[in-house]
């Protein structure tokens, strides 16, 4: 299924319009206004978008895109508005949703309160934006990095930092207001960095990165009809020849560490292949990356970690180890 990826593609006016339900009576077919719900309507074709509640607060994705803009000048103070630009648009062909992200196009992030042996090198940050017309996904600000050479990137997980409302009337109102967590943001710059020292210093051996970066993701094998067995193998089989070139690419490249793995995870999320054994869209891995940055980064310090019993926990709990508050993990009982 194609995906939108332009940005004014997206940024179509849209409008509210009352509900009717048809009912059959004596007379003949006869409408009646739903005054508990609304639709919300692509004015330019007149596609229904989603139909959501009396109390859903419609945010446009232009006035979702300009308190991205907000949100950048707010986090990152030391930078200029105008460094920032709109790198990647990604949404479904029904537009019911969208991710907009915005990158700084600076050489690197400012991380003068991180000890300069622990600073990522070459990593920026990137604010992305996530609307929606169907009231499925709530508006939100998520913070994350990117590695410069490469654009890949993660998702920082909820516990570190992220601005989110619900589309209600009464917990957005009229105004949108933003609001900073200070202490957090320094923690978050700080523990980026520390997380990237951990992951060069912690080695895995080569035979180790297909099975840790499939677990990661939450990439399985599907079980499909017989029908369709032929094609999911086909699919599977290329999506394998996918994983292991990567695993390959950051190998040669990083050598037989935690962080090329990490770089092979984040390039998979941040360009998942078109392919039916994967389930989950850019936004859901990147997402997954980051929450395993964070958990693996501070197990894998532990002297009782044991990385093939960590991968097997992940397994058996069905990706709940990425969890950056997962403590047991990979530890030798």
């Amino acid at each position: 299924m194609p995906r939108i990826t332009k940005l004014d593609t997206i940024l179509f006016p849209v409008e509210e319009r009352p509900v009717f339900v048809a009912i059959q009576t004596k007379a003949g077919q006869k409408y009646l206004r739903v005054p508990s719900r609304k639709a919300i309507v692509n004015e330019i074709n007149g596609r229904v978008l989603g139909v959501v509640g009396k109390e859903y607060r419609l945010v446009t994705n232009r006035e979702a895109l300009d308190l991205a803009y907000e949100c950048c000048r707010m986090v990152f103070p030391e930078h200029k508005a105008g460094e920032w630009r709109v790198s990647t648009v990604d949404a479904p062909y029904s537009a019911g949703h969208c991710f907009i992200d915005m990158t700084h196009n600076s050489a690197s992030l400012d991380f003068r309160d991180v000890d300069p042996e622990s600073r990522p090198d070459a990593y920026g940050p990137f604010i992305r934006v996530t609307n929606s017309y169907n009231g499925m996904r709530a508006l939100r600000f998520d913070i994350g990095f990117y590695r410069k050479i490469c654009e890949n990137g993660l998702i920082l997980p909820e516990s570190v930092i992220r601005f989110k409302f619900n589309h209600l009337q009464r917990e957005i109102g009229k105004a949108i207001k933003l609001e900073i967590m200070q202490e957090k943001l320094t923690k978050m710059r700080r523990s980026f960095g520390e997380n990237m020292k951990a992951l060069r210093e912690y080695p895995i051996d080569r035979s180790e990165f297909e099975p840790l970066m499939r677990a990661v993701l939450m990439i399985r094998k599907p079980n499909h009809a017989k029908s369709k067995a032929w094609e999911v193998e086909k699919d599977w089989n290329a999506l394998q020849r996918h994983i292991k070139y990567k695993c390959d690419l950051y190998a040669t490249e990083l050598g037989e560490n935690a962080y090329a793995v990490f770089n092979a995870i984040t390039d998979f999320a941040s360009h998942p292949p078109d392919n039916r054994c994967v389930y989950r869209d850019r936004h859901g891995l990147q997402r997954l990356a980051g929450a395993w940055l964070a958990n693996f980064s501070r197990v894998c310090c532990d002297t009782d970690f044991d990385l093939r019993k960590y991968i097997e926990e992940i397994l058996k709990n069905n990706g709940k180890s990425t969890d950056a508050n997962s403590s047991n993990y990979g530890r030798s009982t």
